[in-house]
């Protein structure tokens, strides 16, 4: 059988961070009341303005760097004027303000700049920090137990990220603001992270409707303080699980909203287990005349889970095992057996699309979501490194080493019916 390992590694940059999708308001002040910065030593803002004209919808970033002593942040607040689905204030690996974006574009970085491909079409960012999907403040980050803290090390580059849509016929003069509290590096007795969970498998057919689920098992005992959502405009329900070492499922969380999401509260903690997982689905309605695929746009859809918790495990933020292999579990939820999905994504030709492709896992039946999965994440992990050499040649070279290295996987698969 032919593999599809030059596809997945292709869509590999799609389980990283992204924008998200807006929505369309009047101008007015950020939340209910201007948000004034922290008093001074207990904490920082970071605030972005730009003007927004008629009938315009665009994604901006600021850059900022984080003090030289760096960020313990313990708890953060978020307003933003109307017209934005979210604010987002990301980290990157950058210790200077650079001076040109990774397409060799110059910049003034002391700016505000358009980045409608995203901020990682023009920065490199290595995670989450802080922000929101609506104007009343529910962030992701919120407040944290007491010693709790998310660590930015001194000097980070920071980027802010928004994006807008002026429905009106006037220009739209937008204002965000996040201000990050933060405490002494004494007091600081446990590091946390954030989740962010994404889901690169999703296609929603032209006027129809479909599914994307996925789950995150962790190698490690973490506390959950909250969770969100975030889908696009075609999302029309949400649920969360806990998964307990047995697979018995416990809901934790369910709306049927894109925008304006509400927030999941654990309190006390919600503890989360070595071998146990979150398992999160997301569904659609599609009313275009066209497929519909995950991407970075509104033109496009989205399924994540986002929440902060600790102590801090940098793989699992982003679905991974210690190893730091990609290693989600799918469930389709379709009629295909793990061996038609297969033929599917091998037959798929590049020229029908992400859509095409995606469907054929979205498609599979649930019984075989984990021989599926795992036969996935064989090729997209490259073997766990053993055709990193292999695939670094690329073509046929590749090509053999999964199918040799993968052979397990495959035959799992293979064997594997729908109930």
């Amino acid at each position: 059988m032919r593999t599809t390992t030059s596809s997945f590694i292709a869509l590999l940059g799609a389980a990283a961070l992204f924008g998200c999708s807006s929505s369309g308001n009047g101008p007015e002040e950020p939340g209910d009341t201007l948000l004034e910065p922290p008093a001074q030593g207990t904490g920082v803002q970071y605030r972005m303005v730009s003007t927004i004209e008629p009938a315009q919808e665009i994604e901006r970033c600021q850059l900022f760097v984080a003090p030289p002593e760096g960020l313990n942040i313990n708890r953060e607040e978020v307003r933003f004027s109307g017209g934005s689905h979210h604010v987002l204030l990301y980290a990157t690996p950058y210790t200077e303000m650079p001076t040109e974006t990774i397409r060799g574009q110059k910049l003034d970085p002391s700016q505000v700049h358009d980045c409608n491909d995203g901020p990682q079409g023009d920065w490199e960012v290595t995670g989450v920090i802080a922000g929101a999907q609506s104007s009343d403040g529910k962030s992701f980050l919120g407040g944290m137990p007491e010693g709790v803290a998310l660590k930015v090390k001194p000097g980070t580059v920071l980027l802010m990220n928004t994006h807008y849509l002026n429905s009106s016929a006037e220009p739209l003069e937008t204002d965000a603001r996040i201000n990050l509290f933060t405490i002494p590096d004494e007091e600081v007795t446990i590091e946390a992270g954030m989740l962010f969970h994404y889901n690169p498998f999703i296609s929603v057919p032209a006027h129809g409707e479909s599914s994307a689920r996925m789950r995150c098992t962790t190698d490690n005992d973490i506390s959950i303080v909250r969770i969100q959502s975030h889908m696009h405009r075609r999302g029309v329900g949400y649920a969360a699980h806990k998964v307990d070492a047995e697979g018995n499922m416990t809901e934790l969380y369910a709306h049927d909203r894109w925008e304006d999401v509400p927030t999941q509260e654990f309190k006390p903690v919600l503890e989360l287990k070595a071998g146990e997982a979150l398992d999160y689905r997301c569904d659609f309605k599609n009313t275009e005349a066209r497929d519909i695929a995950q991407g970075l746009t509104t033109r496009d859809e989205m399924c994540m889970l986002i929440g902060p918790y600790f102590p801090r495990s940098e793989a699992y933020e982003n679905c991974a095992n210690e190893q730091n292999f990609f290693v989600p579990t799918w469930f389709g939820s379709g009629k295909s057996t793990c061996a038609e999905a297969l033929s599917c994504m091998s037959s798929t030709p590049p020229e029908a699309g992400e859509a095409a492709l995606y469907g054929c896992i979205v498609n599979s039946c649930e019984s075989v979501g984990p021989q599926l999965s795992a036969a996935i994440a064989c090729q997209i992990n490259g073997a766990y490194g053993a055709c990193d050499e292999a695939c670094g040649q690329g073509g046929e070279a590749c090509n053999t080493c999964i199918v040799t290295e993968c052979a397990a996987e495959m035959e799992a698969c293979e064997t594997a019916v729908c109930d």
